[in-house]
């Protein structure tokens, strides 16, 4: 926690006052409109309440406490990651998603694993020399799957149930594109036992052939964003992976992030920013800004539900902590 000094204090107590005493319509003083933030004022950093304020106050109040933008967070699973972790959360106000994510320390960025380039969970011995060699025979990097809360789950019309985070020390194919240390973090659709039941094997990407034809198996048109096209990157515990060749990296620019829409027998299943762990570092280093990024969408939906327009990459410099989060909620309804 910062040490804020009279002149910090004084601010912390000028913006809390505003937060108290500013009228529901706004506060003249202070800018109009009001937005929310969760305040966490100094010596209380367990105690978090969603308030409703002026942007001018918001600022204050994230530059001077530990408070941040957005409602309160509802937090889910946690795991151990690099010098840090990593953990599932939620935002939502009056039942209406606005952000669900993952955050994490800057320290999270440290001490990562690097060698083998995956936790060996999915290997198989392609060749049948009795070994599994770890860079040509093992897939998925390092992975965490991160169970939203149940409060989300339970209270909020959201098809999204989990995040499963991946580490990939050295990237992933194809080579010259992907193949930069990076993170992926999938928000799954559906349950994580369908997932873990795609099995290794020898077909493309080490999956079991079996699956390999339900992968296949892409939805209708109208539920792929245009653009879309089945890299036959199926992969075991995860399922098959779009991309979108009209992205930057496929045009000679360098990798740094990017969407990708994951599907599996006949059904979206996950939605997937990737982010290269530079960029992430840059965010902490100031020399990139947060940002939001608009994802291309379908003509129509599976599923009923709250689903994201955008993904957010930021860095909360008063806390200390990234978040990487799907933002922009539309409700769809099923067609």
């Amino acid at each position: 926690m910062k040490s804020y000094g009279l002149g910090g204090a004084l601010a912390i107590v000028l913006a809390a006052s505003a937060v108290l005493a500013a009228p529901a319509s706004g506060d003249d003083s202070l800018g109009t409109g009001r937005v929310a933030v969760c305040l966490v004022q100094s010596g209380e950093a367990d105690s978090e309440r969603t308030v409703h304020v002026s942007e001018r106050a918001a600022d204050e109040l994230v530059r001077t406490t530990r408070s941040y933008r957005g409602p309160c967070a509802s937090y889910g699973e946690s795991a151990p990651l690099g010098d840090g972790s990593l953990t599932a959360y939620s935002q939502t106000e009056d039942g209406t998603p606005t952000s669900i994510g993952v955050v994490f320390p800057s320290s999270t960025l440290d001490g990562l694993p690097h060698d083998p380039p995956t936790a060996g969970l999915w290997c198989y011995d392609k060749n049948d020399d009795g070994t599994v060699d770890p860079i040509t025979e093992c897939a998925g990097g390092y992975e965490n799957a991160l169970h939203l809360s149940d409060d989300f789950r339970e209270s909020v019309d959201s098809p999204f149930t989990y995040v499963l985070a991946n580490w990939n020390p050295h990237g992933h194919v194809p080579p010259g594109i992907y193949d930069l240390p990076h993170f992926d973090i999938h928000f799954y659709t559906t349950p994580n036992s369908q997932r873990l039941a795609i099995r290794p094997g020898p077909c493309p990407a080490l999956v079991n052939c079996d699956d390999y034809r339900l992968g296949k198996i892409l939805p209708e048109s109208r539920y792929i964003a245009p653009d879309y096209v089945d890299a036959d990157a199926i992969e075991p515990a995860m399922g098959n992976h779009l991309v979108d060749p009209t992205s930057p990296e496929f045009h000679g620019a360098q990798f740094t992030h990017t969407f990708i829409y994951g599907t599996w027998n006949g059904e979206i299943t996950f939605y997937e920013p990737m982010v290269t762990h530079e960029l992430f570092s840059d965010l902490v280093a100031g020399a990139r800004d947060d940002a939001c990024f608009r994802v291309k969408l379908p003509q129509a939906w599976q599923s009923a539900g709250w689903y994201p327009t955008e993904y957010c990459l930021r860095y909360r410099e008063n806390r200390d902590e990234l978040t990487a989060s799907l933002e922009g909620f539309v409700y769809r309804h099923a067609s």
